[in-house]
């Protein structure tokens, strides 16, 4: 046999066994460390990808010339609004506010539902109104 021995039983081991045969002990085997000479280092950088950057630019050039557009359209209408009324230098409201209604009713329904649950012993839970009552009938 070698002299391998378990460092927790003394008992005689292999070389190439994993734990000790009579306590079960794992066996530990530190191994030296690998280093790379001859390989190149990757340099992992973290930039956000070139692509991504273009995507999110056109996303954010697109919504700012809607934004224009929308703003220039709503302009443009007041002022040939303003044109068509006559007036010149009087501001539109930009959006008619309704006149409130004289008569309001408001009716509400409230639904209030209340659920027991309670522990079966097996343990389920077993809802208090989920419990079916059957009566069956039978024939004279």
């Amino acid at each position: 046999m070698s002299d391998l021995r378990c460092g927790r039983c003394e008992f005689p081991r292999e070389t190439n066994d994993n734990f000790c045969r009579r306590c079960g002990h794992q066996f530990t085997v530190n191994l030296p460390v690998v280093r790379s000479v001859g390989l190149p280092q990757v340099q992992r950088s973290r930039a956000i990808p070139p692509s991504l950057v273009g995507s999110v630019a056109v996303l954010a050039l697109g919504t700012g010339a809607e934004w224009l557009a929308r703003r220039l359209a709503g302009t443009a209408t007041r002022a040939v609004a303003r044109k068509m009324l006559g007036t010149s230098n009087t501001k539109l409201p930009a959006k008619a506010e309704p006149a409130p209604p004289s008569d309001v009713t408001v009716d509400e329904v409230l639904y209030v539902r209340k659920v027991s649950v309670r522990l079966e012993p097996i343990g389920r839970f077993v809802p208090h109104q989920a419990e079916p009552q059957l009566k069956s009938r039978t024939a004279c």
